[in-house]
């Protein structure tokens, strides 16, 4: 067993060797999230980020990446995510953002757009068995990430319904998301990170592009000492 120290006290996980990094692609076709203000699918967002965050970091630092579904093999379940993070140092779950209906105004087409959010959000669970490593690991992406240039959104924490989030740092966009099932039921330290809000017309033009992805890209490989 691998054991790693850090601020937050040690942990036991996977096996001697490098570090073991999972991207969860965030939902499927099928259950594909968000809509953006162009009318495309969250899911092809998320999709497109693993698969460049994907191949940077195989590129650029010695960590083992694995991405958790394929493009042959979508409609990943629950349990499959659970399994796949079984054992490894980091569960992140890739996503891009939206924001209330309240804020949400529709074209002719039906495609949604608000100007009420922007930037990053990172989500940790109290009820993941390795919390304090999750907080840790979201710590390092969220530095990383302002360090690239990129800004937290606080839209998250405004008390209304749907929202109302506790903030675990406010200064790098994390929030507390105890009941979701995806961070508190993983088998690793576990962080969701909505990368950008795409109703937001303008954040969905910048999350598409190449110079975007290699931000969010670059502050995940720096994950590999918490």
């Amino acid at each position: 067993m691998r054991i790693r120290f850090g601020l937050m006290g040690f942990m036991m996980v996977g096996h001697l060797g490098a570090f073991d990094l999972v991207l969860d692609v965030g939902h499927t076709p099928k259950q594909s999230g968000a809509m953006s203000a162009t009318c495309t699918q969250e899911y092809q967002y998320n999709r497109t980020l693993a698969t460049h965050v994907d191949r940077y970091v195989r590129q650029h630092s010695g960590i083992n990446v694995v991405l958790n579904s394929s493009q042959a093999r979508p409609e990943i379940s629950f349990r499959d995510r659970y399994a796949s993070s079984y054992g490894k140092d980091l569960f992140l779950s890739l996503h891009h953002d939206s924001v209330q209906k309240q804020y949400l105004h529709f074209d002719v087409n039906g495609c949604p757009s608000s100007t009420h959010g922007l930037g990053f959000s990172l989500f940790v669970s109290r009820k993941n068995p390795y919390f304090s490593a999750s907080l840790a690991y979201a710590q390092k992406i969220g530095v990383q990430l302002i360090a690239q240039g990129l800004h937290p959104s606080t839209h998250h924490s405004e008390p209304i319904a749907g929202e109302n989030r506790e903030l675990a740092d406010a200064a790098l966009g994390i929030y507390l998301f105890d009941d979701l099932k995806v961070l508190k039921f993983a088998k690793s330290p576990a962080v969701l990170l909505e990368s950008g809000v795409i109703v937001n017309p303008w954040e969905e033009q910048v999350v598409r592009t190449e110079a975007y992805q290699d931000k969010i890209a670059k502050a995940i490989a720096s994950v590999e000492n918490p």
